[in-house]
């Protein structure tokens, strides 16, 4: 079944199959709408995707850069607390996003990881934003550990 947006004419897509939504971690994260996260069995990094909706859009009709951006940095946030459970707090302290191609309005764009590497409380990742396999997006952040589990 799908759902009618408040924008005519769009209707959103179904979600890939093994794609299950992701409870927003905060305010900011619930205001990007639903998104999916796909665990894989050997515990390798998870997916996640989400739908670009009109309310992500700019007057092209395309993904707006700032929210392109805004995954990038809050997919690889999330990457982070994956692979590394005893990181508590971060911030993110650098942000490089080079923008391919369009992600147009309706697309579904996922996100993979591509490196994860750690230098005593700096986290420096790599990530790709994807439609099926074309790559809309490379970015890399580094991250500075604020906090950590006690072990």
């Amino acid at each position: 079944m799908t759902k009618q947006s408040s924008r005519p004419g769009y209707r959103s897509k179904p979600v890939p199959p093994g794609f299950t939504v992701l409870p927003p971690v905060s305010k900011f994260f619930a205001a990007l709408g639903k998104v999916y996260v796909r665990h894989h069995e050997n515990d390798a990094s998870p997916v996640y995707g989400l739908h670009v909706r009109p309310k992500h859009g700019n007057r092209n009709g395309t993904g707006h850069g700032g929210f392109l951006a805004t995954l990038a940095d809050t997919f690889m946030a999330s990457f982070i607390h994956h692979q590394r459970p005893d990181v508590t707090r971060m911030w993110t302290t650098k942000l490089t996003v080079e923008y391919r191609r369009p992600a147009p309005i309706g697309a579904w764009l996922e996100c993979h990881l591509i490196d994860l590497q750690v230098d005593g409380d700096i986290l420096t990742v790599q990530c790709e934003l994807r439609m099926g396999s074309l790559v809309t997006n490379r970015a890399s952040a580094s991250f500075k550990i604020a906090g950590r589990r006690a072990p």
